[in-house]
C-alpha cells in the first residue's frame, strides 16, 4: 500500500498524527505540508493572520472559530481552499500514486476529493480528527473515512450531517515512542531531575502560547518546592533557580518525550495531540489561556471527563497549582482517570480501519 500523508504546518499536531498512523501502517508514504500546495499569494496571508492572531488578537481566532461553526457560514470561506494547491497535489499524485490519502487538516481532505476527481487514478481520502470536540470545518464530505478521536467529536460531525458509516472512533493517534516510555522515575534520574514535582509547559511547537511565562511566573509566586521544565525554538539547556523552584528550559526536540514521561503533570495549552499523549501517558492537566477555539473545547472536554482542570482566572490557576503541588493526593484521581481514556491503540485502530478501506490484509 502506498500512502500521501498530508498535514498543516500550523501546528505540531497535524504532523505528528499523521506520523503516527504512518508507523501503525508500515507503508510506503510520502509526508507533505498540506501548506505548500498553495500559492505564496494565497498562503502568506492566511497563515500571517493565524500567527498574528494567536500571538497578539486570540479574540480574533476565537471570534473566527464561533462565526464558522455554523451553518450558515458563508461559502466564500470554505471555496477559498476547494482548488488552491490543486495543480501541485495533482502532480504528487500522479507521481507517486496513492491507495489512500490521509490527511490531518479539514481542507487538506477537500483538496484532496477535488484532485481525485481530476486524476485517472483513484485513492481513498481519510481525515484524522486532531481535537477532542468537532468544528464544522471536519466534516469534510469529501472523505471515505473520518478518524475521530472521542464520542463526542464523533457525535459532532454526525450533528454536521456525516454519514455514521464514514465515522470511527479510533482515539486520536499517538507515536510509538510515547507508548513505549521507560517509567518516569527512570527517566527523571537520568535527566537529573529530583524528588521535588515536575511540571512540563505544554507550549506548542510555534511558540505561539502567549501565556507561557505567566503560567511560569504563577509556579515561582507560590514557593512551593517544584522543577519547571519548558521549551524553546532557540538555544540549549539553560537552569534557573528561585528559591525553592528550578527553571529548565530545553531546545524544542527529541527530548520532549522522555521530559514528558518524567513529568508529574502539564500545565498550559491543550492542542489536541497533547492532550492525546497526556491521556496516554496518564498526566492530569492543568490548561490555562488555551487557544480560544479548539483548545478551549479540548480544554472543557478534559475537564468534562475529570482528566484534567480548566484554570478560567490567574486566581484559580494559583489556587489549583498551590493545591496539586501541596498534596499529590489532589491529582491522583485525574491522573488515573486520564490513564482510563488514554488510547495508546488509536494508530493501531486507525492503521486497521484504513487497510480495511483500502482492501489491503493486516
Amino acid at each position: 500500500m502506498r500512502a500521501l500523508f498530508l498535514s498543516a504546518s500550523f501546528g505540531g499536531g497535524h504532523l505528528h498524527a499523521n506520523l503516527a498512523v504512518h508507523e501503525a501502517l508500515g507503508c510506503e508514504g510520502i509526508e507533505r505540508d498540506y501548506l505548500e500546495y498553495i500559492p505564496l499569494w494565497q498562503r502568506l496571508p492566511v497563515v500571517g493572520l493565524y500567527q498574528f492572531s494567536l500571538r497578539h488578537w486570540p479574540g480574533l481566532y476565537g471570534w473566527f472559530y464561533r462565526f464558522t461553526n455554523r451553518e450558515s457560514e458563508p461559502r466564500i470561506i470554505t471555496a477559498q481552499f476547494d482548488r488552491a494547491g490543486l495543480e501541485a497535489m495533482r502532480t504528487d499524485v500522479l507521481a507517486f500514486e496513492p491507495d489512500v490519502v490521509v490527511s490531518s487538516f479539514p481542507t487538506a481532505t477537500a483538496l484532496a476529493g477535488r484532485v481525485r476527481e481530476a486524476v485517472p487514478h483513484g485513492f481513498a481520502n481519510v481525515l484524522v480528527v486532531t481535537d477532542f470536540r468537532a468544528h464544522r470545518h471536519w466534516a469534510q464530505a469529501a472523505a471515505d473515512l473520518i478518524l475521530a478521536p472521542s464520542a463526542e467529536a464523533a457525535a459532532d460531525l454526525a450533528r454536521f450531517g456525516i454519514p455514521p458509516a464514514k465515522i470511527a472512533v479510533t482515539g486520536l493517534p499517538v507515536r510509538r515512542v510515547f507508548r513505549e516510555l521507560p517509567p518516569g522515575e527512570v527517566l527523571r534520574e537520568k535527566h537529573g531531575l529530583d524528588e521535588r514535582p515536575v511540571i512540563l509547559i505544554a507550549s506548542g511547537a510555534t511558540e505561539a502560547y502567549r501565556a507561557q511565562e505567566e503560567a511560569v511566573r504563577a509556579v515561582i509566586a507560590l514557593g512551593r518546592p517544584a522543577q519547571v521544565v519548558r521549551f524553546r525554538k532557540n538555544g540549549g539547556v539553560r537552569r534557573e533557580e528561585h528559591g525553592p523552584v528550578r527553571v529548565l528550559t530545553y531546545p524544542v526536540g527529541r527530548l520532549f518525550p522522555e521530559l514528558f514521561a518524567a513529568a508529574d503533570f502539564l500545565l498550559g495549552k491543550a492542542g489536541g495531540l497533547t492532550v492525546a499523549e497526556a491521556l496516554v501517558a496518564g498526566k492530569p492537566y492543568l490548561v490555562y489561556k488555551p487557544i480560544p477555539g479548539h483548545e478551549e473545547a479540548n480544554a472543557r472536554w478534559l475537564e468534562q471527563k475529570g482528566a484534567g482542570r480548566f484554570a478560567k482566572s490567574r486566581r484559580e490557576l494559583g489556587e489549583l497549582l498551590d493545591a496539586w503541588l501541596k498534596d499529590p493526593v489532589a491529582r491522583a484521581p485525574l491522573a488515573e482517570r486520564a490513564r482510563a481514556l488514554g488510547r495508546p491503540d488509536a494508530a493501531l485502530l486507525a492503521a486497521s480501519r484504513i487497510r480495511e478501506l483500502v482492501g489491503v490484509p493486516a
